[in-house]
């Protein structure tokens, strides 16, 4: 590697380690370009020399953050036991437990996504790919097992459970609540998901 490239490399690497901290001392939104810069040890030019904008940086983040997650979510899918709805309520434990503490660096992300770029969508979808060939693959079992309708489209449940997910976290965060009611709000939306919202006949 060139010395040139190196130094990118050795600069872009404190960006994201002063990036990672100031979010989460303080937040994306308070955190400006001379707090990374004077954090990173860089002028403020410097701290874009390798990333667009500082919701790229964001993105970049969450993306280590989240690829380090679906790494555990695929090593646990294969110890799971119980019915379809079981595993998946499993599998989202397991993400609220990791998102909770960063819950503020998950909520910046979900609301930058309505306005970054195409380049950063296209790796937001790959990143999400991950996940949904995970909570895909226990809807396919589940069918195989009878446990879900076979004419079910797998993709869209993934998405209507990864979004629900993402507004259960909204609204605990900002109801001032706790992991707890988290994982209870994402339950219920499985129940509901896996139930149906058609009326029950008469026993």
């Amino acid at each position: 590697m060139r010395i040139r490239d190196a130094q990118k490399q050795a600069s872009r690497a404190r960006v994201i380690g002063a990036a990672r901290d100031l979010f989460e001392e303080i937040g994306f939104q308070e955190t400006t370009v001379r707090m990374l810069a004077e954090r990173a040890g860089l002028s403020p030019g410097g701290v874009f020399t390798t990333f667009d904008d500082k919701v790229a940086i964001l993105c970049h983040i969450l993306g280590e953050y989240r690829c380090a997650l679906y790494d555990r979510m695929e090593a646990l899918t294969p110890h799971l036991h119980g019915t379809a709805r079981d595993r998946l309520a499993a599998l989202m434990r397991l993400v609220a437990s990791q998102e909770f503490a960063r819950r503020r660096l998950v909520l910046a992300y979900v609301g930058a996504s309505y306005s970054w770029n195409d380049r950063l969508e296209e790796g937001h979808l790959k990143l999400n790919a991950r996940v949904a060939g995970v909570l895909g693959a226990v809807l396919r079992e589940g069918a195989e097992r009878g446990e879900v309708r076979q004419d079910l489209d797998p993709g869209l449940l993934v998405e209507m459970i990864w979004s629900g997910y993402e507004a259960a976290a909204r609204a605990t965060h900002y109801a001032g609540q706790g992991e707890d009611a988290l994982n209870h709000r994402v339950e219920r939306q499985l129940d509901l998901l896996f139930q149906g919202a058609a009326p029950r006949s008469a026993s």
